[in-house]
């Protein structure tokens, strides 16, 4: 079970060439991370950042760009666990054209769970652990 956040492409999404702008990819994909984060019981992603100084920064990626995303298209994008390790997580992104439900993007992102303040890497909760369980394995 993916959890899905849908996305409009704004004008400041597209390059040039009337097209998503590659780095803009990865932003849907951080936004439906926190669109899934703020959804559930229990701590925002805000509140984690702000008030308790924690985060997931990205400590690697691998991506696929398979068909554009043009200015107006809506963005379906889902998110998946692959993995979840001690400190680290990795998530599966998928980003289809809601329109068409063509595949336009794929990417695996793995997060690392840290103290802002001492930048210095921390077990996941286990509150934080359940939440990622909730949506399932891979997609």
């Amino acid at each position: 079970m993916a959890f899905t956040s849908v996305q409009k492409i704004r004008f400041d999404d597209v390059d040039g060439a009337g097209i998503v702008y590659y780095p803009q990819y990865f932003h849907l994909c951080h936004k439906a991370f926190e669109d899934f984060f703020d959804q559930a019981d229990g701590v925002s992603y805000p509140q984690l950042i702000n008030e308790l100084r924690r985060g997931f920064p990205t400590v690697a990626i691998r991506s696929e760009f398979s068909a554009p995303l043009r200015y107006g298209d809506i963005a379906a994008v889902s998110l998946s666990v692959k993995k979840i390790g001690r400190a680290s997580a990795t998530f599966n992104y998928r980003i289809h054209r809601k329109q068409d439900s063509e595949l336009c993007f794929s990417a695996s992102i793995t997060l690392v769970f840290m103290d802002l303040e001492r930048h210095q890497v921390l077990p996941i909760p286990d509150d934080i652990r359940r939440l990622f369980e909730s949506i399932g394995q891979d997609l």
